[in-house]
C-alpha cells in the first residue's frame, strides 16, 4: 500500500484587483499572468491534484487549456472580496474535496502574483517539508543588509528606537545576523494546521529560495518590472 502523503496544490485567483484590474488574466509578455503559476504546478511531480479557486470565467477558460488543472467549482462571491483572507479560500477548497470523499495530507498554495518560480522549486519544497516533519513551510529570501531589523527604527514621538529592541546599534555589517522575509512563492501546510485556521502554524520552517528573480506583482510598477525581467531574459 502506498503511504506517500497526498498533496493538494491550490492556485487562488480571484477576478477583482484594485491595483491592476484583471491582473490574474492580464497578458504578461504575451501570456496570462495566471499561466506562469499553472505551468509551474503542472511541471511538479510531487503534486497529486492541482485546483484553481476562482470566481473569474476568464480564469476558468485559461485553466481549461491545461489538462492537469481542476476547476470543480466557482468560488463563492463572499470569498472573492479584497478583504477575504487566503486561509478562508484554502479551507473552502479543502472542504469541497473532503465532502466529495477526497482527502489530502498537505496543501501547497501557489499565488499567481509571484510568477517567477525556478524549475523544481515546488518539488524541492514539498520533499523538504516531508523530510523535516514540520507543520508548515514558506519560501524565504535574505533581507538586504540596509533593511535588516537591527538597522531599522521605530518612531516614538520625537525619538527613534531600534526595531529589535537592542540598546546599541550594530555598527559593522559583518556583525549583522541574517534575517529572512517571505517571498510569497510557495506556502505549504498540513491539512491539520489549516483546519486550525493557520496558513503558517505549528512548527514552521523556511526554505531558502535565492535563485532567480522574485517579484510580487501588486502595483503597475511591479508589472512593469516583471515585463522588463522577461524582456531581458532574466527569467525563462
Amino acid at each position: 500500500m502506498d503511504n506517500k502523503p497526498r498533496i493538494l496544490a491550490i492556485i487562488p485567483a480571484r477576478a477583482g484587483s484594485k491595483g491592476i484590474p484583471g491582473k490574474n488574466t492580464r497578458l504578461l509578455a504575451g501570456k496570462p499572468l495566471l499561466s506562469y503559476t499553472i505551468e509551474s504546478a503542472c511541471d511538479a511531480c510531487e503534486i497529486d491534484t492541482i485546483v484553481l479557486s476562482t470566481d473569474s470565467k476568464k480564469a476558468i477558460d485559461i485553466a481549461k487549456g491545461y489538462p492537469g488543472i481542476e476547476v470543480p467549482f466557482v468560488r463563492p462571491l463572499e470569498l472573492a472580496l479584497d478583504t477575504t483572507p487566503t486561509i478562508d479560500v484554502v479551507r473552502h477548497t479543502i472542504n469541497y474535496y473532503s465532502v466529495n470523499g477526497q482527502f489530502f495530507d498537505y496543501a501547497c498554495i501557489l499565488q499567481p502574483t509571484t510568477p517567477f518560480r525556478r524549475k523544481n522549486l515546488i518539488d524541492d519544497t514539498i520533499r523538504y517539508i516531508m523530510t523535516t516533519g514540520a507543520d508548515s513551510l514558506t519560501t524565504v529570501r535574505k533581507v538586504p543588509d540596509q533593511y535588516n531589523p537591527h538597522w531599522t527604527f521605530k518612531m516614538e514621538e520625537e525619538y527613534i528606537r531600534i526595531t529589535t529592541g537592542d540598546k546599541h546599534l550594530i555598527t559593522r555589517r559583518q556583525q549583522l545576523p541574517d534575517t529572512w522575509y517571505r517571498d510569497g512563492q510557495i506556502y505549504i501546510s498540513t491539512i491539520e494546521q489549516i483546519n486550525k485556521g493557520a496558513l503558517l502554524g505549528g512548527k514552521i520552517i523556511g526554505f531558502k529560495n535565492e535563485t532567480g528573480p522574485n517579484i510580487n506583482i501588486d502595483t503597475a510598477k511591479d508589472w512593469e518590472l516583471a515585463e522588463q525581467l522577461l524582456a531581458n531574459g532574466s527569467f525563462s
